[in-house]
């Protein structure tokens, strides 16, 4: 598995910005255009941009599916990492929500402001 550190906040800035970042790598948007989609979305919604509830319609908006939360046989939950090496494939993308955050897997590689590969996956979307 190979870890890339990777932010595309237009000013480099760490930020609570993990959604946003994930969306736009995942959907192939700018960071600026996810923000305002998500910030007009969560208008309507009465919702912050990066509310759970806000992101989720917003990938459903695009025909995105939920994946449920992979388990393994002794029904143990995978780690990025785990997820990554044993599930994803190839010239695929994954987006997927972690405890209090979300990280982008694409082409089997990690992309994130920090290395995540630890945490167990919750559920996903493949992009």
């Amino acid at each position: 598995m190979e870890f890339i550190k990777y932010n595309n906040n237009p000013k480099q800035k760490r930020t609570n910005d993990c959604v946003i970042r994930a969306l736009s790598l995942g959907l192939n948007k700018s960071w600026k255009d996810v923000y305002k989609d998500l910030t007009n979305l969560g208008i309507k919604k009465g919702l912050m941009p990066n509310d759970r509830s806000n992101w989720k319609q917003y990938l459903k908006d695009f025909g995105y599916k939920m994946e449920k939360m992979p388990k393994k046989l002794n029904g143990k939950r995978y780690t990025v990492e785990e997820f990554i090496n044993e599930l994803a494939f190839d010239e695929q993308t994954y987006i997927i929500k972690i405890a209090n955050h979300l990280t982008v897997v694409k082409d089997k590689k990690l992309y994130d402001t920090w290395n995540c590969k630890d945490k167990c996956v919750g559920n996903y979307w493949i992009i």
